[in-house]
């Protein structure tokens, strides 16, 4: 998994672009200060994910934007950033990148952070390292950008490869990572400050509510005795449950014994009143019909009477009756046929009556049986209910513990047990914060095996063909993150060999894990590594015993010949040779806009006029 950077480029409106375009294997851009070589470091960095401000300079005045174009398998990615800064636009060619007819297919936007694209495409996704040791997280793109990218400071400082203060830890992390393959997802982090006062609130919380479970439960108590005591009071809560349990049997047998004779009672109360209501009905009834027969009995006694006088003339005026009345009412008939239907209706009633004797009758026997079915079960209810009472006065009598008491007494025991418990685990609580406020520290030790040896096998061999052939032993330190040269440190080197040796296990750590197929870039950036080799007049040059020529000339040498794993791209001052630099298909900056190439940025031709106020 590693990126192959195929061009830079920066423009600007209405200037020709500047463009550098990088080989797959080797790339060496050669020439004299101050014609770009380390600004085109700069660019890269900050293309790949880096933060900070460009330097500005004469030449670049009018360039606003750059471009970083890299290869991936068979995608082709583009970073678009202006050179004031700001978020950057990554556009890829998803399919294959050219087509039949030999045009490139389009460009699409891709919807990823810059950084998070980069440390996919090497391989470390998912990889976790330790920021510090009580903190893990994700490879950044600053961890790739740190271990390929070698600026010309960077080389001959006498810091530690891993850099000072923050960061200094995930550097040593994915420098491991790096290296063995392996992350650090299985390292125990150490507890935070944070974390550690949170501890400490928790254990200061937890002691005060020790203290105050301690004072609740009497000095002289203990555990035994208050589990002694509940279960007294338990078993006498149970005697008392089975008795209530019992009585409560009786209570309801009796209670249901008690509804049903009330409700029977209710029912023959009923019986009894519609029974007597219905008799007075029918005693008032009998009334009526002795008051009918009466009034029948007077009227025949009239209509009798008045067939028995005799004719007299109106007393009046003495005339005869048959002038004053219908002549046939005085008939002898019509009388004789009012008595017969008086006498017919007289029948009747007495006919009702004597029906109604035998209604009465009944209803009477119908109030004899409510009366002593209402006499019964009131006897039986008021039995009932003196036995109901007698159970519920001998209730009392039968239990002498007070069941208040029994109950207060239990929530008090309960309660000394939950305490003792809570105690328990207050105590177990209160050590492991203990423990996490005084987290013992060890020493990590990353167990990288044998990639160290290899990671030194390479650098040896590569130095070797640099010109240092009496180097006999490379090895990396894993903690420190660099090599040990023949038994020495690198950083115990003059500034020339520390910036060479730093290059070479920089570019051997990158061959190692692409062998390996362990996560890299997979591209490695140098800004002028022989520079301060070949200067004499340094105080801290002063171990230098491979003539400055045999050096370069190998350095050079070695370049032209080197095909990967990976892709190298070396920023210098040095001269070279004319075949190597052939060989090399260098890019020369001349620092002469009449021969050559002048350097990064071209001259100031304008590709159209700039409009010009009238």
């Amino acid at each position: 998994m590693a990126i192959t950077l195929k061009y830079l480029s920066a423009n600007g409106p209405g200037l020709l672009p500047a463009v550098v375009t990088f080989d797959g294997n080797h790339t060496l851009i050669r020439g004299p200060s101050d014609t770009g070589k380390s600004h085109i470091w700069d660019c890269i960095w900050f293309l790949l994910g880096g933060t900070g401000i460009l330097e500005h300079f004469p030449e670049s005045e009018g360039y606003d934007l750059l471009e970083l174009a890299f290869l991936h398998d068979k995608h082709e990615y583009l970073v678009r950033k202006a050179m004031a800064g700001g978020a950057a636009r990554v556009l890829v060619r998803l399919d294959d990148i050219w087509v039949a007819d030999g045009a490139p297919n389009p460009l699409d936007d891709l919807e990823q952070d810059l950084g998070e694209l980069l440390v996919k495409l090497s391989g470390a996704e998912g990889k976790k390292v330790l920021r510090t040791r009580s903190e893990k997280g994700a490879i950044t793109g600053d961890d790739l950008r740190h271990w390929a990218l070698l600026s010309q400071p960077g080389m001959i400082s006498r810091d530690a490869t891993k850099g000072k203060g923050h960061g200094s830890d995930k550097r040593v992390s994915s420098y491991s990572l790096f290296l063995s393959g392996l992350d650090d997802s299985a390292v125990e982090l150490y507890k935070s400050n944070s974390v550690k006062d949170q501890a400490k609130g928790k254990l200061a919380v937890a002691e005060s509510e020790l203290a105050r479970l301690q004072r609740l439960i009497p000095a002289d108590t203990d555990r035994a005795s208050t589990v002694a005591a509940l279960t007294r009071v338990d078993e006498c809560l149970d005697m008392f449950t089975t008795q209530l349990q019992a009585r409560s049997l009786v209570l309801k047998e009796l209670r249901r014994q008690i509804a049903a004779e009330g409700g029977a009672l209710t029912l023959a109360s009923t019986q009894f009143a519609s029974a007597t209501s219905i008799r007075e009905r029918f005693t008032l009834l009998d009334l009526k019909y002795s008051s009918d027969l009466a009034r029948l009995g007077a009227t025949d006694e009239g209509i009798a009477f008045f067939q028995v006088l005799e004719e007299t003339t109106c007393p009046l005026c003495d005339t005869p009756i048959y002038q004053h009345v219908d002549s046939g009412n005085l008939k002898p008939r019509p009388p004789t046929m009012y008595r017969e239907a008086i006498a017919a209706e007289a029948e009747k009633i007495r006919e009702l009556r004597r029906g109604l004797r035998a209604s009465v009758a009944h209803e009477e026997g119908r109030i004899a049986h409510a009366a002593a079915n209402v006499q019964r079960l009131t006897t039986s209810l008021e039995l009932l209910e003196e036995q109901e009472t007698s159970v519920l006065r001998t209730a009392g009598q039968e239990f002498d513990a007070d069941p208040r008491e029994l109950a207060e007494s239990h929530t008090r025991f309960s309660s000394w047990l939950d305490a003792f418990d809570e105690i328990d685990r207050l105590k177990g609580e209160i050590t492991r914060l203990e423990q996490e406020t005084k987290q013992k520290r060890t020493a990590l030790v990353r167990n990288v095996g044998s990639h160290g040896d290899e990671v030194g096998a390479i650098a040896r061999q590569m130095l070797n063909d640099w010109g240092f052939m009496t180097i006999k032993s490379v090895y990396v330190d894993p903690a420190a993150c660099d090599l040990v040269i023949d038994g020495r440190r690198r950083l115990s080197y003059g500034a020339g060999k520390r910036g060479l040796f730093l290059s070479a296990m920089t570019i051997a750590l990158m061959q190692h894990a692409l062998k390996e197929g362990h996560p890299h870039l997979g591209v490695v950036v140098l800004d002028s590594p022989l520079k301060a080799y070949a200067q004499k007049e340094e105080a801290d040059n002063m171990d230098r015993d491979i003539p400055t020529a045999t050096v370069n000339t190998s350095f050079y040498g070695w370049l032209s010949r080197f095909e990967g794993p990976g892709q190298i791209i070396v920023l210098e001052n040095e001269a070279v040779h004319p075949a190597t630099a052939r060989a090399l298909n260098a890019i020369e900056f001349t620092d002469d806009h009449a021969h050559g190439r002048q350097g990064f940025y071209p001259p100031r031709t304008l590709l159209a006029p700039l409009p010009t106020g009238e």
